[in-house]
């Protein structure tokens, strides 16, 4: 069963990505939390809508990322992780939850601000 799982989030990273993205300009650049597990994260946004994420110094694999139009951000981590982000009216913080399926607590507030 875990392997359906993992090929649909591929399937859907492929098709993601696949796709076009406009990416507000606003929304480029590195962006930083130390909220939750992160001590900290970095969540970069490339032009391109290309996602990468890095918790404390390490990479970790972005299993799909798609930019909104509201402007804001969803992401797929590995072992069903989840960032729905979102950019506040002032443009310097990302705002939203994370949810981690392997954990209790679901819908975790999370902040990034610009680094």
């Amino acid at each position: 069963m875990k392997w359906y799982v993992f090929m649909l989030c591929l399937l859907v990273g492929f098709v993601w990505s696949a796709s076009a993205q406009q990416v507000d300009p606003k929304l480029v650049g590195d962006w930083e939390t130390t909220d939750g597990p992160c001590k900290p994260c970095t969540l970069t946004i490339q032009a391109n809508g290309t996602v990468t994420f890095d918790h404390s110094g390490s990479a970790i694999q972005v299993v799909a990322a798609q930019v909104n139009p509201e402007p804001g951000v969803d992401v797929i981590l590995p072992l069903g992780g989840k960032l729905d982000l979102s950019l506040t009216q002032s443009s310097n913080m990302l705002v939203g939850y994370y949810t981690s399926y392997t954990q209790t607590r679901l819908n975790q507030a999370v902040a990034f601000r610009r680094k």
